[in-house]
């Protein structure tokens, strides 16, 4: 089953973090489809709508996602996410997981912590 990866974009200098929802910087969801993928994501917490984002940085989640964003697994850039540790993106700063894998049978696993 694929996995889809939603990057937050940090809209007015800042990122949404939840540990118990499972969101933060990046949120990956193993879904039957795109649209299964944001179904799963809304009902997690991510919103598309930009409502009260910041005007000049952008809406903080995006929904553009099509077949050709899955991935056959966890993924970060293209790269397994449990590599994104070495990644110069990589969110050091953040102080709990910089991501969150949501699992079809509904378990949730927070990496690179």
């Amino acid at each position: 089953m694929p996995f889809f990866t939603f990057n937050q974009n940090n809209s007015g200098g800042g990122f949404d973090y939840d540990e118990s929802a499972g969101i933060s910087h990046f949120v990956i969801i193993e879904a039957d489809s795109p649209k299964d993928a944001i179904d799963r994501a809304e009902e997690i917490g991510l919103y598309f709508d930009g409502d009260n984002d910041c005007s000049c940085c952008g809406n903080r989640w995006s929904d553009y996602l099509d077949d050709d964003d899955a991935e056959d697994f966890p993924a970060i850039y293209g790269s397994p996410a449990s590599e994104h540790l070495d990644h110069e993106f990589s969110m050091k700063w953040i102080d709990g997981y910089e991501g969150f894998i949501h699992y079809k049978d509904g378990v949730t696993e927070g990496i690179l912590k």
